[in-house]
Formats: structure tokens, C-alpha cells, sequence
């Protein structure tokens, strides 16, 4: 028995099999899947000669899905339709060792299997044993059958100490996708990747707790200004100059030619501490700090940032050689619960599952203010609609030697420094500022 499958239950299970280019050939129209999803096939359309085709997937010795079949140059979709599901149920009788490929040495690895004792696993990898974060679970191992370990560390870091930069990693692996992007195989950067629009290059880093001297996060009113103006700037500047001065200059190595640099950045140090990233990041990258004194709106042009004795020049994009970076992506929302909403949504987990989201988004007040209005939705019923990529910002450099183009990473708030301190927006129509989820167990199965 065959089903139909949703463009986001494909991508989740097999989008990331995608040769760079080929999207610059074949448009996708529909994606089927026998009901065991041992079989998944997609009907295609050429993009010049307008005629179609379909291609055949199965899972091979790591239990990725790779063409294992295919025709093109079919007259209609109908035709196309009927000859793939004939060649479905050919291979559907076959032992799942005819859709090995045989060069792939590797067996697929359970991520989830504990390397290192109970007391070394990070506290959130441990949720993922519970039932109301299957989805999430699940979610994320379908897709680390693609991920490339090319440090060969990526599981222990994953369940241990680096658990918040390898989610992010992952997070951006799955939204550059979603976006229509092919990945390419490369150590420097983290993400080089492809799509109709254009290609660009992507480097992760984190705000991660302190080690040891780390200042806690303000428990007073009177202690937050510091806070958030300098303390947490500070942090910020020193995670994005090591990006910037990192021995490796990732714009000069040869996959990066002419092609624009992103370093992409979230923010761990302190539980929910990525709630207040973005006003952070936007007033270091560009200098400039927006108030409202008697009314009026106000644009201070920032020298430093200064706390004890930490201090930061403020202004990366005034930084030299940041001419080479050509946006800062965030995205606050990037964490484990949107892992858990989407791989809901792409049927992944107990569909006890019941998740109630709450948070603020960006809204027009009175003029030409903005602020913020609360929100809340349910995940779990019908018509909820989210993207990897909602809640991304990326901030443009106004000196980059190679802009980025908004449409690259369609669906993102793209932000613009003018000469004046001003700030342009590209605005998606929703814009969550923060968004929190409450995830709960009903008695029985939504359906």
C-alpha cells in the first residue's frame, strides 16, 4: 500500500539526499512512500524541457535513502505516476539488501545509545527519552543518518558537553534545507550549500557557560542594563572575532570563491538566555542602540562595550577584515523545541503528544513603532503552519565585499544598517521575538 507524503515529512526523512545541483534542473511535485517507508519515490519535472520523470529511493547500509530507480522524459505526471508505483511494487518484494549500494562501509550508528555514563550525558540529551519529546527525538534521527561527522566526535559531543553546539548545527542543517538548499561535503565552513538562487557558506558558533569567573545572570532590576549592554555583548563579540580572526580566513578557500560568508550564532550560556539575543547582537554588529526618551526616538552610536574589567570595541561590521562576513544569522527560537513542534508536524513521536506555544512577536504599535504582542498556539491542532526558519534575523553588513542576498534565506527578518543608525526591515509576515512551549501527554492519540 502506497501513501502520500507531506513536503515536510520528505525533507525530514530524505530532502537531504540532494545533489547540489540538481535542483537547477528538476522541480519536485509529489512524494509517495510505501507504508513502512522502506520505498520512498518523487515525481519530478524538468525544468527547461517541461516533461517528466520519477525517482526511486531506498535505504542504504546507513539507512539513508538514495536513488535506487528512475525514468525521466514521460509525457504527464500521470504517466510518470504510473510507471513509478509499478516499480515500487517490483522493489517493494526485494530484501532490503537490494537497495544496498555497496560503498558505504559504515553501519548505521544509534545516536541515542549512551557512549559515556549516565552522570557525563547532558541534561537535555536525557529528555530526549521522554515521551513528550519523541517527536524531537525522532526528528533528529532521521536526519543524522545524512549528517556528515567530519570530526568523527559528533555523537559523544552531541550527548555530553556539546550537545547545545552540535543541536545548532543541526538546526541550520535542517532550515538551509528547508530553504531549497543542497549541501555540499566540506570541512571549511561548517555549510556550504546550493540552491536556485545561489550558494553561500556558513559557519556555526555558540555562547556557551562559562567555564570558570562567569557572571550570573541578573536577579535584580538594576543589574540588567550591565547585563545586556555590556556583559552579554562582550561574550558576543569575543564568539564572533574568533570567527573573524580564526586562523582558517574560511572566505579564501577555494569552495568559497565569490560566494557569500554567514556566521551563524545562538546563544547557551544561560538557561533561556537566547530570548534576549537578538537586541544583543543587533546593537554590537552595528554599533547603534535605538531608545525612546519623551517620545521621541533616539539612536545612539556605541564607542565600547565595558564591564570590570571586559572590555569590546562595539561595531563588528566596523571590525578590520569583517568586510568578509557578509550577514550574522540568529535565530533565538533555534532550540530543542522547535525541533520537537516541526518533527511533530512531519508526524514524527506519540501523537499523545499535545504542545501549547506562547510567546511575543513583532507588531506594529502606533506610527512607525514596533513592538511586541503576545501570542499563543496550539501546535497540535489542525492549521498550525511552522518553518525551521521562523524567528531567523539576519543582520546584513553594509561593507560586505560580497552582500548577501535577501533571497537566499527567504522566510528570515532581514535587517539593514542606513547611514543615519537607522534600521531597515525586511519583515515575514509572522515574527515571534520569543516563543516558549508547554508539552504535555493526552490520554489518548490526537488524530
Amino acid at each position: 500500500m502506497l501513501v502520500e507524503l507531506s513536503r515536510r515529512r520528505f525533507d525530514a526523512l530524505a530532502a537531504y539526499t540532494r545533489l547540489p545541483s540538481i535542483l537547477l534542473f528538476i522541480k519536485e511535485l509529489a512524494w509517495f512512500a510505501t507504508t513502512d517507508e522502506r520505498l520512498i519515490g518523487v515525481i519530478t519535472e524538468d525544468r527547461q524541457d517541461r516533461d517528466f520523470g520519477w525517482v526511486l529511493l531506498g535505504r542504504d547500509e546507513r539507512l539513508r535513502y538514495r536513488a535506487i530507480d528512475q525514468n525521466a522524459s514521460l509525457p504527464t505526471v500521470e504517466a510518470s505516476r504510473e510507471q513509478m508505483f509499478a516499480a515500487m511494487a517490483r522493489h517493494f518484494v526485494l530484501p532490503d539488501e537490494a537497495c544496498h549500494q555497496g560503498d558505504t562501509p559504515k553501519q548505521p550508528i544509534d545516536f541515542f545509545a549512551p557512549l559515556v555514563p549516565p552522570d557525563r550525558l547532558n541534561r537535555i540529551f536525557s529528555t530526549l527519552e521522554e515521551k513528550k519529546y519523541s517527536a524531537a527525538r525522532e526528528v533528529i534521527a532521521a536526519m543524522m543518518r545524512y549528517y556528515e561527522d567530519v570530526d568523527g566526535n559528533f555523537v559523544e559531543q552531541f550527548q555530553t558537553t556539546g550537545f547545545d553546539a552540535r543541536l545548532w548545527e543541526l538546526y541550520l542543517y535542517a532550515a538551509f534545507t528547508e530553504a531549497g538548499f543542497a549541501h555540499s561535503k566540506t570541512r571549511i565552513p561548517d555549510l556550504l550549500v546550493e540552491g536556485l538562487r545561489g550558494r553561500l557558506g556558513v559557519e556555526a558558533t555558540t555562547l556557551n557557560p562559562s567555564q570558570q569567573g562567569g557572571v550570573a545572570w541578573p536577579s535584580t532590576t538594576a543589574e540588567m542594563p550591565a547585563y545586556f549592554e555590556n556583559y552579554l555583548p562582550i561574550r558576543i563579540a569575543r564568539a564572533l572575532k574568533a570567527k573573524l580572526y580564526h586562523k582558517t580566513r574560511y572566505w579564501t578557500v577555494p569552495e568559497m570563491a565569490n560566494t557569500p560568508f554567514v556566521i551563524a550564532l545562538q546563544d547557551f550560556h544561560a538557561p533561556a538566555s537566547m530570548s534576549t539575543l537578538t537586541p544583543a547582537v543587533t546593537e554590537y554588529v552595528f554599533g547603534v542602540r535605538h531608545s525612546v526618551v519623551d517620545g521621541s526616538r533616539q539612536i545612539e552610536r556605541i564607542c565600547e562595550h565595558r564591564f570590570g574589567e571586559m572590555v569590546e570595541a562595539s561595531h563588528f561590521f566596523g571590525l578590520p577584515e569583517s568586510e568578509n562576513v557578509s550577514a550574522i544569522f540568529i535565530n533565538p527560537l533555534g532550540t530543542i523545541n522547535k525541533f520537537n513542534r516541526i518533527g511533530y508536524l512531519a508526524g514524527f513521536g506519540s501523537r499523545r503528544i499535545q504542545i501549547v506555544r506562547h510567546g511575543l512577536r513583532r507588531a506594529e504599535l502606533d506610527g512607525d513603532r514596533v513592538g511586541a504582542r503576545p501570542f499563543e498556539q496550539a501546535v497540535h491542532e489542525a492549521g498550525y503552519k511552522e518553518s525551521w526558519i521562523e524567528g531567523a534575523v539576519v543582520l546584513h553588513n553594509p561593507n560586505a565585499r560580497i552582500p548577501l542576498d535577501p533571497d537566499l534565506i527567504p522566510g528570515a527578518n532581514h535587517e539593514f544598517l542606513q547611514a543615519d543608525g537607522a534600521i531597515m526591515s525586511m519583515l515575514p509576515d509572522f515574527q515571534p521575538y520569543t516563543s516558549m512551549s508547554t508539552t504535555t501527554l493526552t490520554g489518548e492519540a490526537v488524530v
